[in-house]
């Protein structure tokens, strides 16, 4: 067994422009010094995955996906690490070099490999089963009545376990080895006497495949009434079910634009729904959804929707599911609740209703905070003095599990209209904040408000700190931007004062700043140690850490002065509609007058800021 050198990983990154890798994937946009797109990797509509060719590596702002070109053919097209660099070294003309890996990785790379090749040989038995089996026709049958096409099984490579004890053990268990590894990922069960036989007999089988399309477990279901209806693979080496969610696989191999996941029961329900053109469900493997779930899906899509049964079991459900779903909610993401009809299911309702009908249903579930305030006002006399009082104390904890953001806040304001005053549960909350567990933050206090900047003139706090309103320097806005970002990471509290302005960043250091503020805002810190944090493992880590610990000699970070240079950034998109509307007038194309007033508007906006640049821009 061998391994490929990291002297000849080294030397392919260096014979590979990233550039290049990735532009013949993902259509790249000349951004300043960089390239810009939308990320390849999750829902987006405005571009925050940046590819730098100095640094030779690509970045998401949004879902944090990031790598060398090696990482992104890896992930963009499937490929394991050892095909990867086969894949770039025929591309750059060079020959792969192996060397020995220890015994240890060479014993672990064999088991999993071992056991993937089994998988996948299983996989293939039972579709073949379904095709020749004698008893074929029972289990052909079902699927048909269950309105399932050829195309469907086939996209989804179910097959069939014949009756009988082993007829998996017989065609794949050709040796005792085989037997041991048969067990070993759960195709196989074994008796204290040692005698071993098929996991699954006489059912329907769905194949669980991880992202890269592995064969890892499979869900068999009954062609009858049976108890247990479902029985999954048990937990193996390649195997960990709360992680992995069955139809995810599924759903981005077909490289649609995913916008939202629905989470659902059951395999079928899964399949069903592809069936009818709904490619965005999937389902856990038998466990609760996870926060692993979530965040899995979070950093694909900005919105997933639980379907439960409308009963009071499928509420109780969902309220496990909302607790778990709100440490994850950072802004920008969101969740909501399905209820079905009762008796129904979405494998039935579509086939009632088709795409269109249940897509409705999706549009129109219940967002989170709806679902939130109504679970909990059922449990309560809501007409009562101490039954708002008891609502109070109720949901304040859950609201305390929301990342500090705009929609805690906005939550928290909504359990005080509901409740008719001052929430007492969030101020004790606040000032007694609960121990952080490993997963969650200590909720935060609510960003403090301030009036949106207005582009006329730049607010200060006072006159200590390092920016004064004038004309840019020579090097344009750069110095400006570095500085703000300078500020934010020796003093990160400042960030819950600040407001982003609605611009596209030019720059790799504007859009650094960007997002530094957008995660500060989302999760504040207070010192430079915690914001480090947040960067720890992407590229950025190590620019970030060397404006920590080198700070500008005698600047002190004013909040004033950083939302100044973002004021003058957000003013770029006034200055450009400007420049289009003189355009538009000087060459005597008619304006509305609509475009007039806007037209007089920017120009006067402009002149007064000119007005209040009379300083000198040096201040150290």
């Amino acid at each position: 067994m061998s391994r490929i050198p990291q002297s000849f990983i080294d030397e392919l990154l260096t014979r590979v422009d990233v550039i290049d890798i990735v532009d013949s994937r993902v259509k790249l946009k000349k951004t300043g010094k960089n390239y810009s797109a939308c990320c390849p990797f999750h829902n987006e509509n405005t571009p925050s995955f940046t590819v730098s060719p100095d640094k030779q590596f690509y970045y998401c702002f949004g879902c944090g996906a990031s790598g060398t070109a090696l990482r992104f053919v890896m992930e963009f097209d499937g490929l394991s690490f050892p095909d990867a660099v086969e894949k770039l070294a025929a591309q750059a003309n060079m020959q792969v070099p192996k060397e020995t890996t220890s015994r240890a990785e060479v014993e672990r790379e064999q088991q999993h490999n071992a056991l993937f090749s089994h998988m996948e040989a299983a996989g293939k038995f039972f579709e073949q089963q379904l095709r020749t089996h004698p008893d074929k026709d029972k289990a052909v049958s079902y699927l048909k009545n269950r309105g399932l096409s050829g195309q469907a099984a086939r996209f989804f490579g179910i097959g069939y376990a014949p009756p009988g004890w082993d007829g998996l053990q017989q065609t794949l268990g050709k040796t005792a080895q085989d037997i041991k590894e048969l067990v070993s990922c759960g195709m196989l069960i074994e008796k204290e006497d040692g005698r071993t036989y098929d996991r699954f007999r006489d059912r329907i089988m769905f194949p669980i495949r991880d992202a890269r399309g592995r064969y890892i477990a499979f869900g068999g279901r009954v062609l009858t009434n049976e108890k247990p209806k479902y029985l999954n693979s048990p937990e193996t080496p390649i195997f960990h079910k709360n992680r992995e969610l069955y139809g995810l696989y599924e759903a981005r191999k077909i490289r649609q634009k995913l916008t939202r996941f629905v989470i659902v029961e059951g395999y079928m329900d899964v399949v069903a729904l592809a069936e009818f053109g709904i490619h965005y469900a999937v389902a856990t493997l038998g466990t609760a959804t996870s926060e692993h779930h979530l965040r899995r899906l979070f950093k694909i899509v900005p919105e997933v929707i639980f379907c439960f049964d409308g009963d009071e079991a499928g509420r109780t459900a969902a309220s496990r599911a909302m607790e778990t779903v709100l440490p994850v909610l950072d802004d920008g993401v969101q969740a909501r609740f399905l209820f079905l009809p009762e008796g129904e299911d979405p494998d039935t309702l579509v086939r009632q209703e088709g795409k269109d009908g249940f897509e409705q249903r999706l549009n129109t579930s219940m967002h989170l905070p709806e679902f939130l305030f109504d679970y909990l006002k059922r449990q309560v006399d809501f007409d009562t003095l101490d039954g708002k009082a008891r609502l109070d104390k109720m949901a304040a904890p859950l609201i305390g599990r929301i990342p500090a953001g705009t929609l805690r806040n906005l939550m928290e304001k909504q359990l005080e209209t509901l409740i008719g005053t001052r929430s007492a549960a969030l101020a004790n909350l606040k000032e007694h904040p609960p121990e952080p567990s490993r997963r969650e933050q200590v909720p935060a206090p609510a960003r403090q408000e301030i009036p949106a900047p207005v582009y006329e003139g730049d607010y200060r706090e006072d006159d200590s700190g390092w920016y004064e309103e004038a004309e840019l320097p020579a090097d344009g806005i750069a110095p400006l931007v570095r500085r703000a970002l300078s500020s934010l990471v020796a003093a990160p509290a400042l960030a819950q004062s600040l407001i982003l302005p609605d611009a596209d960043p030019e720059s790799e250091d504007e859009r650094l700043l960007f997002e530094v503020l957008k995660k500060l805002q989302q999760s504040p810190q207070q010192n430079s140690i915690g914001l480090l944090i947040q960067w720890t493992g992407s590229p950025y880590q190590d620019e970030l850490r060397t404006l920590a610990d080198t700070p500008e000699t005698g600047i002190r970070p004013v909040a004033g002065d950083i939302q100044s240079v973002l004021n003058r950034i957000g003013a770029r998109i006034e200055d450009q509609r400007l420049a289009e509307l003189e355009a538009m007038y000087s060459s005597r194309t008619p304006l509305s007058q609509e475009q007039k007033d806007e037209f007089r508007e920017l120009q006067r906006r402009r002149k007064l800021r000119n007005r209040k640049r009379t300083g000198i821009y040096s201040r150290s």
